[in-house]
Parts: C-alpha cells; structure tokens; sequence
C-alpha cells in the first residue's frame, strides 16, 4: 500500500512539473509570436493570434492547466502552487535560449534557487487523498466569487495594478480550490453541470484572467507577476492547512517552509529578469497557468 501511496504523490509531483514546464513553454511560444508578427509589419492582438506559434502556446497552457488540476486530488494546495511558480524560471531559461534575452547573474542564481526550494517541497508534500469538504467550505467559496468581483472593481476604480495583481492571484488560488474541493456524486452529463463547485473553477479562471490581464496593462510585467505568485503560493498554503487539512510527511515541516520561502525569493528576482519582459499584447494571455480558460 505504501509502495502505490508513494507512487500516486510522484505522479501528481510529474505532473506539477510537467506544468510548470509547459507554462514556461507557453508563455515563451506567445512572445515568439508576437515578436514574428511585430517582425513582419503587423500589429495588434488580432495580428498575433494568427501567428501558429501563438496558438500552440494557448493550447500547451490549456494542456498545462489540466494537467495540474489532476495533481491537485492528491498534492497538498501549497505543494501544486509552489511548483506552478517555478514555471517562472522555465521562462527565463527559454526566453534565453529562444529570444536571446539578457541572462543575469542573479537570475542564475535565481534559477537554482528554485530547484533547490522545488526539492524541498516536492519531498516534503504528503499525500492529500479527496475528501469531502464541509458545507459551509463550499458557501464560502462560491461566495469568494462575488467578493473578489467587488474588490476587483474598487481597484479598476483606484487604478492600482499590484492590488489588481492580488486579486488575480487569489482568484487563481480559488480555482484552484475548487477544483481540490470539487466531487461528482453523479458522473452523468447532468450530475456534472450541476456541480456548482465545477463552475467555480471556471468562473474564478474568467475573472482571474480578467484582472491579471488588466493588471498587466496598467502596471510592469515584473511587478505584476511578482505579487500575483507570491499571493497565490502564500495563500494556497494558508488555506490549504486551515481550510482542508493538508499536511507535509512527518518531520518534513521546517524543509517544506524553508522551500517556499525559498521558492517565493526565487520567484520574486526572476519576475525583475529581462526575460520576463514580453510583448504586452502576448503578456496578457501568457502571464499565468490560468490563463486562456485554463484556471
């Protein structure tokens, strides 16, 4: 039993970090397509979206977004979105490699920092079987919707794009949520529209997308994706141990904290490299695993 317990927990660890490659893959393919579209005198989101390769990017971030909702079911919250902002580092060594961007010492740094701080989490993460949550969990987070509608507004209103970058990132740590959170009692095509839960995550993506994107237009790319990161890695951890109980393998709670924080720094210097400074256009569809109707 132990043997196919542990078995489960690397599969779930694979799929993380086939993830967080693919959104870092993703994120890089768009800006390739920006740049080829800009490349040949044609300008404007309608022009990037014909370019082949900016679509392929949309669909390996889709890909990459279903992915990790399966790890999800058997990862600790905290475990899933510290790995997902390891895709961070993924952008920068292909926006290298790809788009010849600037490679800084610190993002070097930066880089194996992040393997470092991922190790620790990916060994410390327990195995985290489905269970049902409470009722009142499930109000409360079909009620996130609404409130995070409300906030989202009064920061269009104040014109900040780091609170708006908060807001993406809670909104991106709801879907998640709920879809850790989401059973289907029955499988037909009916029991599963009417599982509220299930439209949650999708309506938590729609709106996480919207404030992301407009976070991004509003502020830098660097700033942006800074605080939406670290919003979700804090708060997936947070609730993930009040709110459904998730817990690292015995001994292994100092190693797993040290690897968040770790991870957090790491993502922090990599939202300030060179390489994270794409097309604006391509930005606002890239930026985040959720992005394109993933999350």
């Amino acid at each position: 039993m132990r043997r196919e317990i542990g078995g489960y927990v690397k599969t779930a660890l694979l799929l993380c970090l086939i993830a967080a490659f693919g959104y870092g893959a993703g994120a890089v393919m768009q800006a390739l397509g920006a740049r080829r579209a800009d490349a040949v005198g044609q300008h404007g989101l309608t022009a990037i979206v014909k370019q082949p390769v900016f679509l392929l990017g949309i669909l390996v971030d889709l890909a990459s977004w279903v992915t990790s909702r399966f790890a999800l079911h058997t990862l600790p919250l905290f475990a899933v979105q510290t790995i997902l902002a390891g895709s961070l580092a993924v952008t920068v060594l292909l926006a290298r490699l790809v788009l010849n961007t600037d490679l800084r010492g610190p993002d070097r740094l930066a880089i194996i920092a992040t393997l470092v701080g991922l190790t620790l989490v990916g060994i410390s993460a327990g195995e985290e079987p489905t269970r049902e949550i409470t009722h009142w969990l499930k109000i409360c987070i079909l009620l996130g919707i609404p409130v995070l509608i409300a906030l989202g507004v009064a920061a269009l209103e104040l014109k900040k794009s780091i609170v708006l970058s908060v807001l993406s990132g809670a909104a991106f740590t709801g879907s998640a949520l709920a879809a850790r959170s989401v059973h289907f009692k029955d499988e037909s095509i009916s029991g599963l529209l009417s599982e509220p839960l299930l439209w949650a995550v999708l309506v938590y993506a729609a709106l996480a997308l919207a404030l992301h994107a407009t976070a991004l237009m509003r502020g830098s790319v660097g700033a942006v994706t800074a605080a939406m990161w670290s919003t979700e890695v804090l708060v997936a951890s947070i609730i993930g141990a009040v709110a459904l109980g998730d817990h690292v393998r015995h001994g292994w709670a100092l190693p797993a904290i040290v690897g968040i924080a770790i991870t957090l720094a790491a993502t922090l210097e990599l939202a300030r490299s060179p390489a994270q400074n794409l097309d604006p256009l391509a930005n606002s569809a890239h930026n985040h695993p959720a992005a394109q109707g993933r999350k």
